[in-house]
């Protein structure tokens, strides 16, 4: 077959064209090739060419609805919609004939992957298929606005090359991962594109305002959640992925203006060594398929630098654990129509030419390569289950069925399509017993075994120091469940390690309340605790928590547990029972009919003090990450139902603080921080203030808490070589790992825990010394605290035995500082209630207990 670089090399070589013309063409970006004039180009349908502006996410979805109207190559699909109601779209192209038989090929790629069946397949005559994906960040426009031109020569290119390219590929071609950040990006920087623009940096077309387009709607960096999948475009995107088995993946992303343009592979000393060898030796023969055509196009480009694939949780790591070879693309950004560099004039349409070079180059690596690839991923999961067979860990188990998160976790593992099974016989493992019916068991044995490494593993020890995303992501240590590894010498005999098929039963197994009673009691323990507090709040009923430990008809309550008493609420009896047997959750209530309790403080005692609603604001602005503000958003809204004020920190002052009673500081730096004063009045009048991560510095630089940080020196001794600063440097950053954390389970804010240890997660080095109170450090971490994860050798010591959280006393109010995130990408389910406990009951800690600003 005659090379299509031949083709593609005529094209682009017209880089006068950049700078001369202002008005691009399908010719500056695309082969010179015939064109089916019955498709429409996209230019016939925006109104004008790409690159002249950015186009909107409805102008790109309308586009492809267009093309798959007009073309017999493409069929789309709607796979999902954003937060906001936006499309998630997905178009299949490939040949007709393949079209005709989608529903086969697709069934071969089941057996693929199936080491039972993948050897009696021919892969020598199956497709193979291309997952393409364009700006999972929405404000890294070039990918989204090359989709446009790759899709029209797709679907219009009439060339032997494409036909070819077709009938033995098929392509899962998604234009835009991020539709909410898309379109905020596009409308910004349309917004202030002048007919006579200025290439200045500084100018607001190139710097949007906060929290900018990168993120989807609650601000979450959805190339950071492939693994975890907690957000809905992820949720739609692995299905794809875990229905069709990809091949490749391409992830099209931007980077600095001044960088150049970066494919994989990346730095060799940072790839998950539970990817295998022979994935980067086929990455690196697809580099050279990008290497030669961005060559021949005068293209600056590197490789092997910056960008690692380490975390699983990328576009271009994800694929790595399952048999597929994920590619980053990294554009220099224009961030707008044309922005001076040190490169010199970097336009938008330079940027998009690079992303469709791109896309061709793997189009023709992919075709190429298909048998090879095809090989790789039938070998791949032949070899996974023949080390789950010979590993030491025969499996995890995890629990409880009850709760939610272990739920949650069970959700993840279904949608990786990794098999887990229910609990048939009872085992103890390291003196944990784990009982039939209420745990969960995931055999090694099985093709997914590099997967289910990947989240249960827990690694302590590194190749290397330095990582460009998270060092550890141990899910059930996220998730807060009790789990363990099952060892062969774990196992009794006559334990039937295969377990039975999975079967979920009703949690609690709760019956429905037939008579009023004298109050109810809902237990401590459940992760939907704080929703049903905050809905009972929410329609005005009265809700008491206990403070200590009770017991009352026939059952133990823990503290923290939530009383309802039927004595001056806004409903009558019947009323508010019907409320109690309709609280939207499967958390047992209990009828409780004598206030004199047999155990514990009596109903009217002061030790059950009334819950005050929530009314929270949250400051957002510069100097505040929108990671950590969006995570926060998210879990008040869509898990536990609170509604939050969000305040720019610009705007601070002029807000009513006597209209809120708990006051949220996410992590930043408060570069442009709010008027420390006013924060001061707040808390005097009885407010409670929740801050964490970097918000601690911005607290105790302004006199808000009384915190001690734990620091060290890195200066360096003798003589090092210059070309090892950055390496030096790098290991000093935390990337992100897990540590053990001890609990004081009486105090409010561990409410809700029954076990005392609990792992956290720290991403940054803010280490805080325990209070000099002794009641004031209800978290801290242990002495050995390092479970999974890079701490650098002369930080590990500063983590042993520090404050994981602290409670200030500030006049009337509280100051709860937390050292991590407790909300960390959503999936961080095993701290969430501590920060729920804060909001709640905060201000219910005594204030002899506190950490006093002296």
């Amino acid at each position: 077959m005659k090379s299509c670089f031949a083709l593609l090399t005529v094209l682009f070589w017209a880089p006068a064209l950049l700078f001369s013309q202002s008005r691009p063409s399908l010719e500056y970006y695309l082969p010179g090739v015939r064109f089916n004039p019955a498709i429409p180009t996209p230019a016939s349908f925006l109104g004008f060419e790409p690159g002249e502006w950015h186009v909107s996410h409805d102008q790109l979805a309308g586009y492809m609805r267009e093309l798959d109207r007009s073309s017999d190559r493409i069929a789309m699909t709607e796979y999902g919609r954003s937060h906001e109601g936006r499309p998630m779209l997905c178009l299949f192209i490939t040949d007709p004939a393949n079209h005709a038989r989608l529903d086969a090929i697709k069934n071969t790629r089941r057996q693929l992957v199936d080491p039972a069946q993948s050897a009696a397949l021919d892969v020598k005559n199956q497709p193979a298929v291309n997952y393409m994906g364009y700006s999972i960040h929405g404000n890294e426009a070039s990918g989204s606005n090359a989709a446009l031109i790759v899709a029209y020569y797709l679907a219009a290119a009439a060339s032997s090359e494409v036909e070819q390219l077709l009938k033995n590929t098929v392509i899962l071609f998604d234009p835009c991962f991020n539709p909410d950040g898309m379109q905020r990006f596009s409308a910004w920087v349309n917004s202030r594109r002048s007919l006579n623009g200025s290439a200045d940096p500084a100018g607001d077309e190139f710097n949007e305002p906060w929290p900018r387009g990168r993120f989807n709607h609650y601000w979450f960096d959805l190339n950071r959640d492939w693994l975890v999948v907690q957000q809905p475009e992820s949720r739609g995107r692995v299905a794809l992925f875990q229905e069709w088995h990809p091949n490749v993946l391409t992830d099209h992303h931007e980077m600095g203006s001044n960088a150049t343009f970066f494919f994989q592979p990346g730095v060799p000393t940072r790839v998950n060594p539970l990817t295998p060898a022979r994935n980067q030796e086929l990455t690196a023969k697809i580099a050279t398929y990008h290497a030669r055509l961005l060559s021949e196009n005068r293209v600056l480009f590197y490789t092997e630098e910056n960008f690692d694939d380490f975390y699983y949780g990328k576009g271009s790591t994800y694929p790595d654990a399952q048999g597929s070879i994920g590619i980053l693309f990294e554009q220099a950004s224009s961030r707008g129509s044309a922005q001076e560099t040190a490169n010199g004039l970097l336009t938008f349409p330079y940027s998009i030419k690079n992303q469709v070079l791109a896309s061709l180059s793997t189009l023709k690596a992919v075709g190429d390569m298909r048998v090879e690839l095809n090989e790789y991923k039938r070998d791949f999961f032949k070899q996974a289950l023949t080390e789950g067979k010979k590993s030491e860990v025969k499996g995890y188990l995890f629990a409880d069925n009850r709760d939610l998160p272990a739920r949650a976790l069970l959700d993840v593992l279904a949608r990786h399509r990794i098999e887990v099974r229910s609990l048939a016989q009872d085992i103890t493992v390291n003196d944990q017993v784990f009982h039939s019916g209420n745990a969960f068991w995931v055999p090694t044995e099985q093709p997914a075994y590099r997967l289910i490494e990947a989240i249960f593993n827990r690694r302590t020890t590194f190749q290397d120091s330095i990582f460009y995303d998270i060092s550890a992501w141990t899910l059930p240590d996220a998730f807060g469940v009790l789990w363990a590894p099952v060892r062969l010498r774990d196992i009794p005999a006559g334990w039937d390690h295969r377990q039975k098929p999975m079967g979920l039963t009703s949690r609690y197994g709760a019956s429905v309340l037939s008579n009023p009673a004298y109050a109810y009691a809902i237990g401590a323990v459940g992760y939907e605790v704080p929703e049903v507090l905050a809905k009972l709040l929410r329609d005005g009923i009265r809700v008491k928590v206990a403070m200590k430990p009770f017991e009352a008809d026939g059952q133990r309550f823990a503290a923290g547990s939530l009383v309802i008493p039927s004595e001056k609420q806004p409903f009558d009896e019947n009323a508010l029972l019907a409320r109690m047997n309709n609280l939207g959750t499967e958390l047992p209530v209990f009828p409780i009919n004598n206030g004199l309790t047999a155990a514990g403080p009596d109903l009217g005692s002061s030790n059950f003090p009334v819950v005050r609603p929530p009314k929270v604001l949250m400051l957002t602005g510069e100097g505040v990450q929108p990671e950590a503000a969006g995570e926060i958003w998210h879990l008040l809204d869509t898990r536990y139902g609170i509604p939050v004020t969000m305040v720019n920190t610009e705007r601070f002052s002029d807000i009513n603080l006597l209209n809120y009673n708990a006051l949220i500081l996410p992590d930043g730096n408060y570069n442009k921080g709010p008027a420390p004063d006013k924060i001061r009045e707040f808390a005097n009048n009885g407010g409670t203030v929740i801050a964490s991560g970097g918000a601690l510095r911005w607290l105790k630089n302004n006199n808000l808490c009384s915190i001690e940080f734990r620091n060290t020196s890195f200066e360096v001794k003798g003589r090092r070589p210059y070309e090892s600063y950055d390496e030096d440097r790098g290991a000093r950053r935390m990337a992100g790992a897990i540590f053990d954390a001890e609990l004081d389970l009486s105090h409010p804010l561990s409410f809700g825990y029954e076990r005392p240890r609990l792992p956290m997660f720290l991403g940054d080095t803010i280490f805080i010394e325990t209070t000099k109170n002794p009641y004031a450090t209800p978290v801290v971490f242990s002495k050995e605290p390092l479970l999974a994860g890079y701490v650098h050798p002369k930080q590990k010591p500063l983590v042993a035995n520090s404050a994981a959280a602290t409670v200030g006393g500030l006049g009337k109010g509280r100051v709860i500082c937390f050292a991590g995130n407790p909300n960390f990408r959503a999936f961080w389910y095993g701290t969430n209630r501590l920060f729920a406990n804060a909001i709640f009951f905060g201000n219910l800690v005594s204030g002899e207990a506190v950490e006093k600003k002296e």
